[in-house]
């Protein structure tokens, strides 16, 4: 039998959890939405979700439950399954569906499901706390619902707008998504104009004092691209991921963002011939680019081919001795992969005689 406050936490952890998955589920659903009502919309209550899940966490630790998974026990467990959960969705909902406008209607339709099942939880949090003679959660969760059966009731507004920009798209080929205007297009741009505002400061700031603005600003790049590749590294071990990046990417790229030089002066054939080379993400960034040029069918055609998982997180990244290292000790189902994926791409020679070595011995 539970005692009162076990009861009262574990409920109050299954909403926490809930609302720490919607807040990732949000940000990837904003990533692939263009500028307009619908993603303002999405804006606006991804901040009320945060300001959610803060008052849930505080209250919890008002109960006296530590961040430490030791003091969260199962509780702490159901809102890191969440998570896992939401991130292991999120890039599925990047690449889903047809056209844009599909991947729209869709995520709605998820976002109303959520949205009832808040409802839902809200309802139950605020009952527990009522029998439980807790009268500031059960005010809390009262709020909370208020604002989730606000969020839905605007999400089925937009249902209408979006199921007839699909069938424009899907029906009768009147595509209105624009991939050049999505929350990550504009992060993209944002950086970018952030790097080229910093060092047009540090330009200007040289005069009487280049030394120490030099420091200072080497320092806050070097910290700043740290941050930015650590970010970068983690989100790319999700299965997904690396695709969506790279065609986000190459949406708004220019030739000289690619990673094949003089992309625009090059034959079909000389780019075939380079593209084994390259990354997951960079194939991702080749392909949008490619699609919004010239569209040649041999360049799209090979890509596809070289599409796909990477044997491990972060393998297009290592050199041959790491690879070789971890090849040495992989299972047949790892070191097959390996192999088959070196064929494919790089084709070094000491990875994928290692690869096989290690496939014969298994």
């Amino acid at each position: 039998m539970s005692s009162r406050e076990d009861t009262l936490i574990q409920y109050l952890n299954e909403a926490h959890a809930t609302e720490l998955a919607l807040v990732t589920t949000l940000r990837a659903h904003i990533a692939i939405t263009p500028r307009g009502s619908y993603r303002s919309l999405l804006e606006r209550h991804l901040g009320e979700t945060q300001r959610q899940s803060d008052r849930l966490r505080r209250r919890l630790s008002d109960l006296g439950v530590s961040r430490s998974l030791v003091g969260t026990g199962v509780g702490a467990l159901q809102s890191l399954i969440g998570q896992v959960l939401s991130l292991a969705k999120s890039p599925i909902d990047l690449l889903r569906g047809g056209g844009g406008e599909e991947k729209l209607l869709k995520n709605a339709k998820d976002e109303c499901a959520t949205e009832a099942l808040e409802i839902a939880t809200y309802d139950a949090l605020e009952q527990v706390a009522l029998e439980l003679d807790d009268a500031l959660t059960a005010e809390m969760a009262a709020q909370h619902r208020d604002e989730e059966e606000a969020m839905l009731a605007a999400l089925r507004e937009h249902i209408p707008a979006l199921a007839r920009d699909a069938v424009r798209a899907e029906v009768y080929g009147l595509d209105s998504y624009e991939v050049a205007e999505t929350g990550a297009a504009d992060a993209t741009r944002e950086a970018a104009g952030t790097a080229r505002d910093v060092a047009s400061a540090t330009a200007d700031a040289a005069v009487g004092l280049a030394d120490e603005v030099t420091e200072k600003a080497g320092s806050a790049a070097a910290k700043a691209t740290g941050t930015a590749k650590e970010t970068a590294k983690e989100a790319r071990r999700v299965p997904g991921v690396e695709e969506a990046e790279g065609e986000v990417r190459g949406a708004v790229a220019d030739e000289n963002d690619l990673p094949i030089a003089d992309y625009d002066s090059l034959k079909a054939g000389e780019i075939v011939e380079r593209l084994p080379r390259l990354t997951q993400v960079e194939l991702g960034e080749i392909d949008a680019y490619e699609r919004r040029h010239s569209g040649r069918k041999t360049i799209l055609s090979k890509i596809d081919s070289l599409r796909g998982d990477e044997p491990w997180a972060g393998y297009d990244e290592q050199g041959v001795e790491e690879i070789e290292s971890r090849v040495r000790d992989a299972d047949d189902d790892e070191a097959r992969k390996v192999r088959d994926y070196e064929r494919r791409h790089k084709a070094r020679k000491g990875v994928t005689e290692a690869a096989e070595r290690a496939v014969a011995a298994s």
